[in-house]
């Protein structure tokens, strides 16, 4: 289905290891081929989009380019505040959100490109000062990894940068010899490339009848995911699945590395892969199921903000699962030192009639995707700026 190098990331210095490349034959290049992209940048390497511009051709490779530099200015595009600016994971965000964007503009071929970086500057820095940028196609996910020589100038460390960004893109999209730049791919086949669309697509790592849908992002599946979906099969007596989908409402977009980074650690249970961000539109891939949710997403089901604030749009994608004969199972959260139960939570009146609460005394697990994640930004070592 897909095949990556080693995800983990270790040394790896420009000023030693990235041959001699030249960037104007690259991008002349791109710009006489059929690839046409977005750019979003931050932090570093904003002089891409310079050389790219000085090359005759450029209105046919670059359709639109962003430098999304303040904090909220990040938090704007991507939709929610990143854990960490400087990382693998807002490169790939990035790189997602500007290929959609790209495709937003028709036609074929499209790629988008994202680069978070963190240079040299005039106050204290806690990290290695690095970049990190990715690379979306339909049929690929690519990123990139760069320790920079923190003691070279800013301006040293730009153009050191804009020469290995200009040469990834030659290695992706025009297949040049490889830069020996730290990398990680996933190549997605054809039965997951419909999952970057917009039309309503499913696929499932194994054989289910998707009749019981435990729904997350499994950032990382934990023990937690397990448990809820072992008590809901023993109390409806159907076998479950996880369901992971590419698109969130309040969430950035998955690549194709962070599906594939998940699923490896979720080979003991069937998933879903889906393309739908809201249940109204799940309800159609999985008419008659059963999901299972915590209260918070329960919760969010019923929030206006997801139907453009119109009361009567929610009414109507309430009306519409029930109609497909949807059910949500519902088990209690931690919140603080209260625990929350169905309870306990503000429903529309035809929406609760299509819930039914698990009790405390069934199931209760307070481990939190979040709180994994927030132990290990704190240990590593890159991870104050």
């Amino acid at each position: 289905m897909t095949s990556s190098k080693d995800l983990s990331h270790g040394s790896n210095s420009f000023w030693v290891r990235l041959p001699s490349h030249n960037s104007m034959s690259t991008i002349q290049a791109l710009h006489d081929s059929h690839w046409r992209g977005v750019f979003h940048i931050t932090g570093g390497g904003a002089s891409l989009l310079s050389e790219l511009l000085a090359v005759p051709g450029a209105s046919r490779t670059l359709l639109d380019a962003s430098i999304p530099y303040a904090g909220q200015a990040l938090t704007d595009l991507l939709g929610t505040p990143p854990e960490q600016a400087a990382s693998q994971a807002t490169a790939r965000a990035l790189a997602m959100a500007a290929y959609q964007r790209a495709v937003g503009f028709g036609g074929t071929d499209h790629f988008g490109f994202g680069c978070t970086a963190s240079l040299v500057t005039d106050r204290t820095k806690r990290g290695q000062t690095r970049a990190h940028w990715a690379i979306q196609t339909i049929g690929a996910t690519q990123d990139f990894y760069l320790e920079l020589d923190a003691t070279k100038t800013r301006d040293e460390q730009e153009a050191g940068l804009r020469q290995a960004l200009t040469a990834s893109l030659g290695v992706v999209l025009l297949g040049n010899d490889d830069t020996g730049l730290q990398s990680n791919i996933c190549k997605a086949a054809p039965d997951w490339q419909p999952l970057l669309g917009s039309t309503p697509y499913r696929w499932c790592s194994g054989q289910s009848d998707g009749s019981l849908i435990l729904p997350g992002s499994f950032n990382p599946v934990h023990e937690g995911h397990y448990q809820m979906l072992q008590t809901a099969e023993e109390i409806t007596g159907k076998t479950g699945a996880f369901e992971l989908t590419l698109r969130n409402a309040d969430k950035p977009d998955l690549d194709y590395l962070s599906v594939q980074e998940r699923l490896v650690k979720m080979t003991d249970r069937h998933v879903w892969l889906t393309n739908q961000a809201n249940f109204s539109a799940k309800a159609e891939l999985f008419p008659g199921a059963t999901f299972v949710l915590g209260t918070d997403t329960m919760v969010r089901i019923g929030e206006l903000r997801f139907y453009e604030d119109n009361p009567d749009k929610l009414a109507a994608a309430i009306r519409r699962l029930a109609t497909l004969d949807i059910s949500f199972l519902v088990l209690g959260r931690a919140d603080g030192d209260r625990f929350v139960s169905l309870d306990d939570i503000k429903l529309p009146s035809s929406l609760r009639a299509l819930c039914q609460g698990v009790p405390e005394s069934v199931y209760r697990n307070d481990i939190s995707s979040t709180r994994i994640r927030a132990g290990q930004q704190i240990n590593r070592p890159d991870s104050q700026e």
